[in-house]
């Protein structure tokens, strides 16, 4: 008697399987035809949907080709040990094995994990981050001016063809000293100016817009996980926290995703381009509709839009704004010190969107059009648009830049590393 003939299942990899799952959540595509557009079982499109956050998560850490979601056998030992490899990586050091094993081992002790990394481990390890050995090619060439140029004339007007300019994005972080006040004052000859110490109170912004200045939007990093004066209230843009208020590859990967469901939603796509910092150089990111292109290195303050004058924008509005609510306070009675104590980090967020819808299309296009891109044909000074300044110009402009140095992302320590995957 002949046997039955095995039907072979298709098995999907977890690239597949998010696309699955974008198809279903942000298109409204039903099961079955989701089933039938990568010839499954529908059994086997419920299965990935009830475990779509843990697909999702996998994404983003590891090889998309992978096809199970099999995790090593200390699961946080391999997470801390990808960071700190990706951190390496993002700054070009020469990685072999052994020092691989060596960290995996100091990690497993600092986390009081029993775990000895094995030949065979290493093997699947690398496999599951889609690690490979390359021969090194040479020494890296400094990028300058030169380089921005034949970016503008190579690279450039050929990335942007496909899009409209309202499909073209810039993202940036810079930092704010959001408490600070200005450090001199105009006086009679025979006051004394007296002021209080520099005010170091920070967060980090992540400023995204688009060429036309349709599209923009601020996202916070601060400290604080639950700011006491959060609770019960609306915070008025995206906050999230770090121990050292600093952009990570986690927290990138968080807002990418966002950012791309929100164009999902839009029927949109998009082109986003940044700096090639080492935490927006996320392996694995998994996003669908935003395309993310890096800037040549030390270009930056060429090619940057937002570098051009548009978060110089926004910081001499939030200064304006700060120096108005001094002014006031002081007329209300409260002394300079007071004013500063009952600025909270809940104000911040109010002052920087205000600030922040201040800043004019117009403003925009020009920068974007300054860095390079080929917009609409407009030519006047960005900073010249702005006449309201409270106080002498001179004091002004070293107030606007006073939080310049701020470091918006860093190299973390293994033991931050274990921190950040303990707190996860």
């Amino acid at each position: 008697m002949p046997g039955k003939t095995r039907k072979i299942v298709t098995a999907l990899t977890i690239k597949q399987k998010s696309e699955a799952i974008n198809l279903i959540e942000h298109e409204g595509k039903p099961k079955s035809d989701v089933a039938k557009k990568f010839k499954v079982n529908i059994s086997t499109i419920h299965l990935i949907w009830r475990k779509r956050e843990e697909i999702e998560a996998a994404a983003s850490k590891t090889n998309l080709k992978r096809k199970r979601l099999r995790f090593g056998t200390c699961d946080k030992v391999e997470e801390a040990l990808s960071k700190w490899f990706n951190q390496m990586r993002s700054s070009n050091a020469t990685i072999c094995g052994a020092q691989i094993a060596q960290k995996a081992k100091e990690f497993a002790l600092k986390m009081g994990c029993d775990f000895e990394p094995t030949v065979g481990w290493m093997w699947r390890w690398q496999r599951r981050e889609n690690i490979k050995f390359k021969k090194i090619q040479g020494e890296a060439a400094d990028a300058d001016t030169t380089a921005a140029e034949n970016y503008r004339n190579d690279v450039l007007n050929t990335l942007i063809k496909d899009y409209e300019p309202g499909d073209i994005f810039n993202a940036d972080e810079n930092g704010l000293f959001y408490k600070a006040l200005p450090s001199g004052t105009l006086c009679k000859g025979g006051d004394k100016a007296v002021g209080g110490k520099a005010q170091k109170a920070r967060l980090i912004l992540l400023f995204l817009c688009n060429s036309d200045g349709t599209f923009k939007k601020v996202f916070a990093i601060g400290k604080s996980k639950n700011p006491r004066c959060f609770k019960g209230k609306v915070v008025p843009l995206p906050y999230y926290s770090q121990n050292k208020a600093w952009m990570t590859g986690s927290l990138w990967s968080m807002i990418m995703k966002e950012f791309d469901n929100e164009m999902g939603k839009q029927k949109r796509k998009v082109l986003l381009i940044v700096d090639n910092a080492a935490c927006h150089k996320v392996d694995g990111l998994n996003v669908e509709i935003v395309k993310i292109t890096f800037l040549p290195p030390n270009t930056t303050s060429l090619l940057q839009p937002l570098d051009q004058g548009i978060i110089h924008c926004f910081k001499v509005y939030f200064r304006q704004i700060m120096v108005r609510k001094q002014i006031l306070a002081i007329e209300n009675g409260l002394s300079i010190k007071q004013f500063i104590t009952s600025i909270s980090i809940l104000d911040a967020p109010n002052f920087i969107k205000r600030a922040w819808w201040l800043v004019k299309s117009d403003t925009i296009r020009n920068c974007f059009q300054k860095a390079g891109f080929q917009v609409e044909d407009i030519s006047f000074d960005p900073i010249e648009e702005i006449v309201d300044v409270p106080i002498e110009i001179h004091n002004f402009d070293e107030y606007v830049a006073c939080d310049s140095d701020i470091d918006c992302f860093g190299v973390l320590t293994d033991e931050e590393i274990v921190k950040d995957v303990l707190n996860e």
